[in-house]
């Protein structure tokens, strides 16, 4: 397993962000808006050549390219019309820089608050309805599409994503961000949640102990994650700014340790 951060959390500036990444060791980073004052999907040619630059002086990889894409209310035509858009263009992206996933979300609905009352099951065809074409359109893309949950999104379990999954033919290209955090405030135990999704996890997410999930729950999923050999990205997301997330980098590698 590889602890991975966010470059817009660890510094807006993009250069910053990525040298104190690599004087603490960490090799792979997720690419999330701003970079350079830029959204990630509107990056130009020479832009690209710049992040790979900053990128390769110190010996760092890009991980995921997080998107805005189905962050948006799912009943909204001119909204989930141009996520479709932003969606291409960040797969088209991540294939320049030589990423292989791109971050997406299974959209809000018209009257979302954070951990409200469960409106999965009347949403969850709309969801396969509005995905379906862009999933279709990114199988030969060579990039994966992983759904990320937050307390906002339709979907707020592990069990949740993959009925969504499943429901999209639960294509090679199609995985999923393993949020602990919220599955946590949703009452999901990671142990329960794990079950449906192991062959999905593409990246876990793992916030401060104690904001949803307890040390003692990421201590049990990153156990699990190493009895079924996961080697992808640890990411710690939303520590703060760049004192807090190597503050989170630290953290995770202490729990590491005591993963047995």
């Amino acid at each position: 397993m590889q602890i991975s951060y966010i470059t817009a959390e660890m510094n807006e500036d993009f250069t910053r962000a990525v040298e104190v990444g690599a004087r603490a060791d960490v090799e792979v980073v997720s690419l999330r808006s701003p970079v350079w004052g830029c959204d990630l999907e509107t990056l130009e040619r020479d832009d690209i050549r710049r992040v790979l630059d900053v990128l390769n002086a110190q010996g760092m990889r890009p991980g995921m390219l997080l998107s805005p894409v189905g962050k948006c209310t799912i009943t909204d035509d001119d909204k989930v019309a141009r996520s479709g858009e932003k969606l291409k263009r960040t797969v088209d992206l991540a294939r320049q820089l030589g990423s292989d996933s791109v971050r997406v979300f299974p959209f809000k609905s018209p009257d979302s608050t954070p951990l409200g009352p469960s409106q999965f099951d009347e949403y969850v065809p709309q969801i396969i309805d509005r995905w379906g074409p862009w999933v279709e359109w990114a199988a030969g893309s060579g990039v994966n599409l992983c759904f990320e949950w937050v307390t906002r999104t339709i979907v707020l379990t592990a069990k949740e994503i993959r009925c969504v999954i499943d429901g999209l033919g639960a294509p090679d290209h199609v995985g999923a961000i393993w949020e602990i955090d919220v599955c946590a405030q949703a009452g999901e135990d990671p142990t329960e949640g794990y079950e449906h999704i192991r062959t999905l996890i593409r990246d876990v997410h793992i916030k401060r102990f104690g904001a949803g999930a307890t040390e003692k729950q990421y201590l049990s999923a990153l156990t699990l994650l190493q009895r079924d050999g996961y080697d992808g990205p640890l990411t710690i997301e939303h520590w703060g700014a760049e004192e807090e997330t190597l503050e989170g980098i630290a953290a995770v590698r202490r729990l590491l340790g005591a993963v047995k």
